[in-house]
C-alpha cells in the first residue's frame, strides 16, 4: 500500500519520519537521521546529503547550502543582497534568466536553477530513502515550512513538491507541527493548554502561540525572524575560532593570510573550519571547552605550515551568541505584544530546532520566564519531522478514527502570517491598501472595491505585497482581470482576497453586485510568468504613449486580453506559453505601431509552419505534418481574404503545439532582425556579440531538442537567449 510521510525540510537537516502504529524517524541511506539539505554537481548528476557536503572542500562554488533561504525570494530583496555578497556562501546567486527581479537563482554546475529545483533534490533524496526504509511506494507527504512563510514562499515549497514526485496533503508550519507531537504525547481527553514554541533551527527561528484542547489546535498568532538560525552561530563561531588563531599565533591579518593561499589550499582550510566549527558547536553543548585541530593546511607569509590547535569555552560561545538568543527573546515579546497575551496565560514554553540544544538557550529563557515553563524532548531536531508524521498519517485515507479519540488531531486552525496589500493608483500616486491582517485566524475572505480609472476600460492589473509598510515592498504575485462589458468610468469592481489554511490566496474579481461574473485571476510569482505579465503591462503603458490612434490600443488591448483570458481559464499555465506571450506580445505591438504589416493571418502562418518543417520536419508527428501541409495548401489556393484568415488560425493552431520548436526558431528570425538594423545607438553597442551568442543558442537548442535533452535545460537556455534579446525591444 502506497504510503505518506512526514518531512521537515530544514534549512541544515531535514529529517523523514513515519507513523502507523507508532511514530518513528526513517534514517536515510546513509543510516543517519538527519540529511544534510546541502545539494552539489559532480560528473553529471546531482549529489544531495552528506556525499554533497563532503565536497565543500574540493568544490565549494557549487556546493549549495541554506538554499532554503532562498525560497520564494528575490534578487532585490536585501537579504538576498546579503546572503549573495556574503563569502560564508561560496556558490552564485544572481538574476533567473527569464524571470524578473522578483525572483532568484542559483548557479550549480555551470547552470542555472531555481531555489525550488534544488529543494526539489533534496525532497527526491528523502523520498527515495523512505521508500528504501518502508519497502513501498511514498506518494504524499506532510511537509512542514518555517511560521515566518509568506504565500509565495509557501508556494515555492509546493513546487518544489510536485518536481520530486510528491503530493502535498498540507504545509504544515514548523512550530505546530512541533506542537503536535508535544500535544499527542502529553495531553488526555478534557485537558487544555496554552503552549508557546521556541522553535530555533538552522536556518530560521520561529514561534508560534497555540491553544490546544480535544486534539484541536488553534493558533493564536506567530512571529520568528527568517533570517536568524544555527547557521549564525556558526558564523560567530567562526570568527571566534579566527581570531584566537591571530592571536595564538601571532598573525596580523588571519584573513589575509587565508586568502593568500591557493584556491585549493583555501577550499580545503575554509571546508575543515566550516566541519571543526559545527563538531565544536555541538561538543560545547555538553562540555565545558572543545579543540579546534586543522594541521597541514595554513601557511605563514614565508610559506611555513601553521598547525592550528585553539581551545575555546562554553562561556566564549555564550558571550558570543548572547545578543542572538535575547534578540529571540524580544521577539517573543512582541508577539505577546501583538496577540495581547500575558506570559501568565502561556502553560509552557516548547523548545525546539537544533540550536535549542544549546545551554545558553535553556538557561535565558529560564532566567526570563522561570523553570516550570520551559520544556524540550530528548531530541528537539526531530520534533517537527513526528508531528508532520503524525498530521499525515491522519490525513491519509486509509486513516481510520479510533474509538478513544485521545491524542488524535481533530483540526488545526491557522491565523495569518503577514499583512497583505494590493497596490493601486490613487491619482499620480501609488498606494497600498491592506487586504488581509496579521493574525487574522485562517481560511478569511476579505473584499475591497476599486474603481475603473477610463471608460470602457479592459484590463486591471492586480499586485500583491507581503508587509509593504516595511518599506521591503517584495512582490508577492502579479495577475490581471479581463473586463468583458463595457463600464464607464468609476465603475466598481469587488476583489475578494481569500486566504486559506496554509496561506496561500486566491484572488477573484467581479462588477459590484454580479458575483455570477467572478472570475479567478491566475497569480504569477516571479518567474517566467511574472516576466510574461510585467511585458504585457509594459506594452499596455507603451500604446498609451506611442500609439497614433485609438483603434491601435483597442487593437493591442483586445490581443493582449485574449491572452489574459486564455492564462486565467487555465489557472496552472506552462512555462512554453509564458515564453510565447513574452515574445508575441511584443510583436504584435510592433506589428500595429508600424501599420505596415502587409500579410495576412494566413500568410503569416504558412510561413512560420514552413520554417518549422523546414528545420524540424523530422521531431514533427507525421499527423501533424500532413495537416500543417493541407492547410497551408488550401490558404494558396483561397482567393477569399476571410477564408485565408480562418485557415491561418487553424494553422497557428496546430503550430503551437509545438511551442518549444517555434520558440527556438524566432532565436534565429530575432538574431537576423538585430544584425539586420542599420543602427546603433544605446543599448545596442554590443550588437555584433550579442547576435553572434544567439546564433550559437540557436544551434545549440536544435542539438538539445533533437537530442532528448530534459524540457528544463531548453527553457533555460530560452530563458538565456530571450533576456539578449529582451534589450533590443525598441529597435524589434
Amino acid at each position: 500500500m502506497k504510503k505518506a510521510i512526514g518531512i521537515d525540510l530544514g534549512t541544515t537537516n531535514s529529517v523523514v519520519a513515519f507513523k502507523d502504529t507508532s511514530v518513528r524517524i526513517l534514517r536515510n541511506k546513509e543510516n543517519e537521521e538527519l540529511t544534510r539539505s546541502c545539494v552539489s554537481y559532480k560528473n553529471g548528476e546531482f549529489l544531495v546529503g552528506r556525499s554533497a557536503y563532503q565536497l565543500l572542500e574540493r568544490d565549494p562554488h557549487n556546493t549549495i547550502l541554506s538554499v532554503k533561504r532562498l525560497m520564494g525570494g528575490a534578487i532585490k530583496d536585501p537579504m538576498v543582497q546579503k546572503m549573495k555578497l556574503d563569502d560564508y556562501y561560496k556558490y552564485t546567486i544572481t538574476s533567473l534568466q527569464g524571470g524578473t527581479e522578483n525572483a532568484v537563482a542559483v548557479v550549480l554546475g555551470g547552470r542555472q536553477y531555481t531555489p525550488e529545483q534544488l529543494s526539489a533534490e533534496i525532497l527526491k533524496k528523502l523520498k527515495a530513502d523512505a521508500e528504501a526504509r518502508l519497502d513501498d511506494e511514498v506518494t504524499h507527504a506532510v511537509i512542514t515550512v518555517p511560521a515566518y512563510f509568506t504565500e509565495k514562499q509557501k508556494n515555492a515549497t509546493k513546487v518544489a513538491a510536485q518536481l520530486a514526485g510528491l503530493k502535498v496533503q498540507k504545509l504544515l508550519a514548523e512550530p505546530t507541527a512541533a506542537a503536535i507531537a508535544y500535544g499527542v504525547d502529553n495531553l488526555k481527553a478534557g485537558q487544555a493548554t496554552t503552549v508557546l514554541i521556541y522553535d530555533f533551527g538552522g536556518g530560521t527561528f520561529d514561534l508560534s502561540i497555540l491553544n490546544i484542547a480535544d486534539g484541536n489546535y488553534l493558533e493564536a498568532g506567530t512571529g520568528g525572524d527568517r533570517w536568524l538560525g544555527g547557521d549564525d552561530i556558526d558564523r560567530k563561531l567562526q570568527e571566534l575560532i579566527l581570531n584566537k588563531v591571530a592571536t595564538q599565533y601571532r598573525i596580523s591579518d588571519v584573513r589575509k593570510l587565508i586568502d593568500s593561499l591557493t584556491e585549493k589550499k583555501k577550499n580545503q582550510f575554509e571546508g575543515q573550519l566550516r566541519f571543526k566549527t559545527e563538531e565544536a558547536k555541538i561538543q560545547l553543548s555538553g562540555a565545558r571547552t572543545a579543540n579546534i585541530i586543522i594541521d597541514n593546511i595554513l601557511e605563514d607569509e614565508e610559506g611555513e605550515i601553521i598547525d592550528i590547535d585553539v581551545v575555546v569555552t562554553r562561556e566564549e560561545l555564550e558571550a558570543a551568541i548572547r545578543p542572538m538568543i535575547q534578540r529571540t527573546i524580544e521577539l517573543i515579546n512582541e508577539l505577546l505584544r501583538e496577540v495581547s497575551y500575558e506570559m501568565s496565560m502561556i502553560d509552557s514554553i516548547l523548545l525546539v530546532g537544533g540550536s535549542s540544544c544549546i545551554p545558553l538557550v535553556k538557561e535565558m529563557l529560564t532566567e526570563k520566564y522561570g523553570a516550570a515553563k520551559i520544556k524540550m524532548t530528548e531530541k528537539p531536531m526531530l520534533t517537527v519531522a513526528e508531528g508532520a508524521a503524525i498530521l499525515s498519517h491522519r490525513l491519509d485515507d486509509s486513516y481510520e478514527m479510533p474509538d478513544d479519540s485521545t491524542g488524535t488531531i481533530a483540526d488545526v486552525c491557522y491565523t495569518s502570517n503577514h499583512n497583505y496589500f494590493i497596490e493601486f493608483m490613487d491619482g499620480d500616486r501609488v498606494d497600498y491598501q491592506r487586504v488581509i491582517e496579521k493574525q487574522m485566524p485562517l481560511p478569511m475572505t476579505s473584499s475591497s472595491v476599486f474603481k475603473t480609472t477610463t471608460a470602457n476600460q479592459k484590463i486591471v492589473r492586480a499586485a500583491i505585497f507581503a508587509d509593504a509598510e516595511r518599506g521591503e515592498k517584495v512582490l508577492e504575485g502579479l495577475g490581471f482581470y479581463l473586463i468583458e462589458q463595457d463600464l464607464p468610468i468609476g465603475s466598481e469592481l469587488t476583489f475578494d482576497f481569500t486566504l486559506d489554511i496554509d496561506e496561500t490566496y486566491k484572488l477573484q474579481v467581479y462588477p459590484k453586485g454580479k458575483k455570477a461574473l467572478a472570475k479567478n485571476l491566475t497569480i504569477a510569482r516571479g518567474n517566467v510568468d511574472e516576466r510574461a505579465m510585467s511585458v504585457m503591462d509594459e506594452m499596455i503603458d507603451r500604446a498609451t504613449r506611442e500609439y497614433s490612434s485609438v483603434e491601435g490600443e483597442q487593437e493591442l488591448i483586445a490581443y493582449i486580453g485574449s491572452r489574459i483570458a486564455e492564462i486565467n481559464k487555465l489557472g496552472t499555465v506552462p512555462d512554453e506559453t509564458w515564453h510565447e506571450i513574452a515574445y508575441n506580445v511584443p510583436e504584435k505591438f510592433e506589428e500595429i505601431k508600424a501599420g505596415e504589416d502587409s500579410w495576412g493571418v494566413g500568410e503569416r502562418w504558412t510561413y512560420r509552419a514552413g520554417r518549422l518543417l523546414s528545420e524540424f520536419g523530422d521531431i514533427v508527428e507525421p499527423v501533424d505534418r500532413n495537416a500543417m501541409l493541407e492547410v497551408a495548401s488550401r490558404i494558396k489556393a483561397a482567393s477569399d481574404i476571410s477564408e485565408q484568415d480562418e485557415l491561418g488560425e487553424h494553422l497557428k493552431s496546430l503550430v503551437k503545439q509545438y511551442a518549444i520548436l517555434d520558440l527556438t526558431l524566432q532565436v534565429r528570425s530575432l538574431a537576423d532582425r538585430i544584425q539586420n538594423y542599420p543602427g546603433t545607438g544605446i543599448g545596442i553597442t554590443n550588437k555584433g556579440q550579442d547576435v553572434s551568442q544567439l546564433n550559437q543558442n540557436f544551434n545549440q537548442l536544435c542539438n538539445m531538442i533533437r537530442a532528448g535533452r530534459p524540457i528544463e535545460d531548453v527553457h533555460t537556455l530560452l530563458d538565456a537567449s530571450y533576456s539578449i534579446i529582451d534589450q533590443y525591444n525598441s529597435i524589434l
